[in-house]
């Protein structure tokens, strides 16, 4: 068997489609879950395609439209959760209760993971809040 002469920088690169894959190569508006880091928790991640928010005052700005995420109801930068996230879609109620679990963490539980998002978790303190 004789080898191409065709170096491979040269030679066309096609597509391959997998039966059941997700194509990361155009987002797609919606809701997610996701870890912002290895062995943090599972927060929710909401992405949607339009104008920008202002951070202060929350009125939109305007802006030309782009894509936006936000992680657990807070902005995160859009390219940190996608394509990470693409094969994980879930509902909006499950979103919902994502970030309704924060919330509650945030109040009763600050120092825990499900309050500061991107913490590891350390199921064996007791600052963190039973997972189930």
């Amino acid at each position: 068997m004789t080898r191409s002469a065709t170096p491979y920088a040269s030679r066309d690169a096609h597509q391959v489609n997998v039966a059941g894959s997700t194509s990361i190569a155009e987002p797609v508006a919606g809701f997610y879950r996701c870890r912002l880091r290895s062995g943090s928790v599972i927060g929710g991640v909401r992405l949607w395609f339009g104008q920008p928010a202002d951070p202060v005052t929350g009125e939109l700005l305007d802006r030309s439209l782009r894509w936006q995420a936000e992680f657990d109801g807070e902005p995160v930068e859009f390219d940190r959760v996608w394509p990470t996230c693409a094969g994980s879609p879930i509902s909006e109620t499950e979103y919902r209760a994502l970030v309704a679990r924060r919330e509650w963490a945030k109040q009763h539980a600050p120092g825990s993971a499900y309050a500061q998002p991107g913490k590891r978790i350390d199921l064996l303190s007791t600052s963190n809040p039973m997972p189930f």
